[in-house]
């Protein structure tokens, strides 16, 4: 799923993030104002009306006002209200509601990477067919189901595959900065989306593998690659999803390993954290060097470093580097070396 076939670059959009904006829920509102592409931000819609994006999200693209109702939104121009936020589930928050419906009745179109399919639940249906305004659900994959060929052992392409240690630890983050980077050095590079805010930033192509039937997330993810590399693609980098050790989410990030074979690969890590995130009822934590080994027993793949923003945080084997500092990223192409 490619967004810009759906809006045309620099429409402007509202996100709303009620109630999580200085959460990491609030993933995709956080993600947009730092890379959005083909959607541009003018306003956050939350509670905290008066302050800045840039108070609670750094580093920052789009320093936007926070506004706390759509009329403010729609006076900056908002054309497109974009649900913010990824909840545990994949829910709608219940407070969120009214200003979705406020978003519609004021003639926006409806942006959602929820699991529930906003444009075919009431009251959002009937409301959006009454102001003729789409609603678009970008997590709910309309193309063609694959099973895994085993092609991408055919492919030329370079894949660099962005993984991580737990959710929301800045896969999709890295994995943007590396791909811009790349994009920087006149690099044929593409950025593959796994997630819906990947997808609404304006990824090369993408689709949310968390609602793909457990059978095809390898082979979507196969095809997905093949089609990039036919458009001349040569450096792909993969967002990753989850965690392998995750109990909740592993059989996602093991679809995409299967279905990607990255011949490289980048892991994202925040060492602070002492049980996967709001799960804490499991009795695991968050391993780098316990999930690189796990990985590697699935595929041959080289490790470039670590992506982490503690700076205090060392790795004996690995490199550890910030991905906002362009000369650290620098540092990890290098170790591409002639593959690129």
């Amino acid at each position: 799923m490619r967004i810009s076939d759906y809006f045309e670059a620099g429409t402007p959009a509202a996100l709303l993030a009620w109630g999580q904006l200085d959460s990491t829920l609030a993933k995709t509102t956080h993600g947009l104002l730092r890379h959005s592409k083909i959607l541009k931000p003018v306003c956050v819609v939350a509670e905290h009306a008066g302050k800045r994006a840039s108070d609670f999200v750094k580093p920052i693209r789009y320093d936007v006002p926070i506004v706390d109702n759509l009329k403010d939104a729609a006076r900056l121009g908002a054309k497109v209200l974009i649900i913010g936020i990824a909840s545990v589930g994949g829910y709608l928050p219940p407070i969120m509601v009214q200003h979705v419906l406020d978003a519609i009745n004021l003639g926006m179109d409806i942006l959602s990477g929820l699991h529930m399919k906003l444009s075919e639940i009431e009251p959002f249906k009937s409301a959006a067919k009454t102001a003729k305004v789409r609603i678009i659900d970008v997590r709910h994959y309309n193309g063609e189901l694959s099973i895994f060929r085993g092609d991408i052992f055919k492919s030329n392409t370079l894949r660099v595959a962005v993984l991580g240690t737990d959710c929301a630890t800045g896969k999709r983050t890295t994995a943007v900065q590396l791909y811009e980077f790349a994009l920087k050095r006149g690099l044929p590079a593409a950025f593959l989306a796994t997630g819906q805010t990947g997808i609404m930033l304006g990824a090369d192509e993408g689709v949310a593998i968390d609602a793909l039937p457990a059978d095809f997330i390898p082979g979507v993810i196969e095809k997905l690659i093949l089609k990039l590399e036919s458009e001349g693609k040569k450096l792909i980098f993969i967002e990753g999803q989850g965690a392998l050790r995750h109990p909740a989410y592993g059989q996602v990030t093991l679809g995409l390993i299967y279905g990607s074979m990255p011949q490289m690969s980048v892991f994202v890590h925040d060492p602070s954290r002492k049980h996967f995130e709001y799960f804490e009822g499991i009795d695991m934590k968050p391993d780098v060097d316990a999930e690189i080994t796990l990985v590697q027993k699935f595929v041959a793949t080289k490790v470039l470093g670590i992506s982490c923003l503690d700076e205090n945080f060392k790795h004996e084997v690995y490199p550890v580097f910030n991905p906002f500092d362009d000369s650290q990223i620098e540092k990890i192409f290098e170790r591409m070396g002639a593959m690129l």
